[in-house]
């Protein structure tokens, strides 16, 4: 069985792996009285299985609806696995629609794992005989919000260099917010000093009706935390303009 944490009386999660080379995001469970809502899927049917377990093993309500941050592999592949339909952004529709149609899957998993010996994929020759890229039932544009009877999400587009479908999900009731991987660079980069996170996303995106941040690849972030980032890197900003003029 997985382990998962408890954010809020709605929402629980799968954390992010410690071991970057395995590649898996934090999955999303939002448990309102009668369903599941999961955001995000696992990337991989191994992983997607032990979700099901796990929640089973809760008690949990069935899984009635995915709600997809992004398209990348890592947030999606594991869809298939839970036989409901996904929701997402329409560009997420149409780079899955893509992505299948260029039959992305083995061959493009293994490339990159040529590319970085390190990565972990947890895939056997039985799960990409039955793996197939879900694409979105439900598509939205710009701002929708969904109703789950006593919980409720609101989906906002924000795109960003990252992934130009990326949805931020608000659990509205309990304050917690879903980043996916919206204020991360474009993906691809290799060293790490490269990498810079786009703060001015980050900034507007905080909200005084949220307590919890939650992104795809950390732990989650109190209000508090994401301020100090904010502020710090607004900060560093002012001083390099200074000295640079």
């Amino acid at each position: 069985m997985l382990n998962f944490t408890q954010i809020s009386p709605h929402v629980w999660i799968l954390p992010r792996h410690r071991d970057k080379n395995r590649v898996q995001p934090t999955v999303g469970m939002i448990l309102a009285a009668e369903q599941t809502i999961l955001i995000d899927t696992g990337n991989s049917l191994k992983l997607a299985r032990q979700i099901q377990a796990t929640l089973a093993a809760m008690g949990a309500p069935p899984v009635s609806r995915v709600v997809y941050t992004h398209h990348h592999w890592d947030h999606t592949f594991g869809a298939c696995v839970y036989g409901v339909p996904a929701i997402a952004h329409r560009l997420s529709h149409q780079f899955l629609t893509q992505m299948r149609q260029e039959n992305v899957g083995e061959t493009f998993l293994r490339t990159k794992v040529e590319r970085n010996p390190n990565l972990i994929l947890d895939w056997t020759a039985e799960d990409w005989a039955e793996f197939e890229i879900v694409l979105p039932e439900i598509t939205y544009e710009g701002r929708d919000c969904l109703d789950f009877g006593d919980v409720s999400l609101e989906l906002v587009h924000v795109g960003g260099v990252h992934a130009a479908d990326s949805t931020v999900i608000k659990v509205v009731e309990d304050g917690v917010m879903f980043l996916g991987d919206c204020y991360y660079p474009a993906p691809g980069y290799e060293n790490p000093a490269d990498q810079m996170l786009d703060m001015a996303m980050l900034a507007n995106l905080l909200d005084d009706r949220y307590d919890t941040y939650i992104d795809g690849h950390n732990p989650p972030m109190q209000t508090s935390f994401v301020r100090r980032i904010v502020h710090s890197q607004a900060l560093l900003a002012r001083i390099n303009e200074s000295r640079s003029t």
